[in-house]
C-alpha cells in the first residue's frame, strides 16, 4: 500500500530503504523491485506496536547504513469495529508512530538533520464514516497523530529535523480493497457519499510522491 509506494518513491530519489514490517515475504518483493531498478535496501522484522522491535529497527538502520535520515510511519492492518478493534487501532495508528518517532528523534537530533513523514488520513482533519462509538479508534488515532506531528515539528525544528503528516483520502490499497471491489467499483462511495471532486479513487504512487517530496 502506501508504505510500498513511499519506499519506491524515496528509492527513486536515491534513498537507501530499510523496511521494518511483520511480513518478510512481501517486504522482500518490494526490495527486489527496488534493487532491480538500481536501488538498495534491507529488511528487518518489526511490529509497529512493539516498542522494543521498533527501537531495534532504528538501531539496525544506523548500524547498517551509518545514519537515519528519513522515517516514514505507514503501518496499517484490518480491524473489526468493536471494542477490541478500537484499542488495536489506537495501538497501531497512534502508539506505533509514537514509538518510531521516540526511537528516531535522538538519532536525528544528534545528526543535526532528518525528516519524519507520518501517514495520517482524511480522518486526521475531519470526522470518519463510523456508525458506532467503537468505530472511532481510527479517526481518534489519526487526529492525535496530527497533534503529535505539530508538537514535535515545533520542538525539533531547531535541530534541523522536519516533521510532517500526509493526509490521504480514499486510496486503492489492501485495506480499502473491499470498498473499491464492490459491485460498482466504489463509485457510489466516492461520488455520492464523499463527493470526491476528482470523481475517482487515489492511487498509492500519488501519495508516495508526496512523501518523497517531503
Amino acid at each position: 500500500g502506501l508504505g510500498r509506494a513511499s519506499a519506491e518513491a524515496c528509492a527513486e530519489e536515491g534513498a537507501t530503504i530499510v523496511i521494518g514490517d511483520v511480513n518478510q515475504t512481501r517486504s522482500e518483493q518490494v526490495l527486489d523491485g527496488i534493487r532491480s531498478r538500481g536501488g538498495k535496501g534491507a529488511f528487518i522484522h518489526t511490529d509497529a506496536m512493539n516498542e522494543e522491535l521498533v527501537q531495534a529497527a532504528v538501531a539496525f538502520c544506523v548500524s547498517e547504513f551509518g545514519s537515519l535520515d528519513i522515517l516514514v510511519n505507514s503501518a496499517g492492518a484490518p480491524t473489526t469495529p468493536d471494542n477490541d478493534g478500537w484499542h488495536f487501532q489506537i495501538d497501531m495508528y497512534l502508539k506505533g508512530p509514537y514509538y518510531a518517532c521516540r526511537a528516531a528523534l535522538p538519532v536525528m537530533e544528534q545528526q543535526g538533520s532528518g525528516s519524519i513523514v507520518n501517514i495520517g488520513s482524511l480522518s486526521s482533519v475531519t470526522g470518519s464514516l463510523a456508525s458506532k462509538i467503537e468505530g472511532t479508534g481510527y479517526p481518534a488515532a489519526k487526529h492525535a497523530l496530527m497533534g503529535i506531528t505539530k508538537t514535535m515539528a515545533i520542538a525539533y525544528g531547531k535541530h534541523n529535523v522536519r516533521i510532517n503528516t500526509v493526509c490521504p483520502g480514499y486510496i486503492k490499497t489492501e485495506l480499502t480493497r473491499p470498498l473499491y471491489e464492490a459491485e460498482d467499483g466504489g463509485a457510489k462511495l466516492i461520488n455520492e457519499t464523499l463527493r470526491v471532486p476528482m470523481r475517482r479513487w487515489g492511487e498509492p504512487h500519488e501519495i508516495g510522491k508526496a512523501v518523497a517530496f517531503l
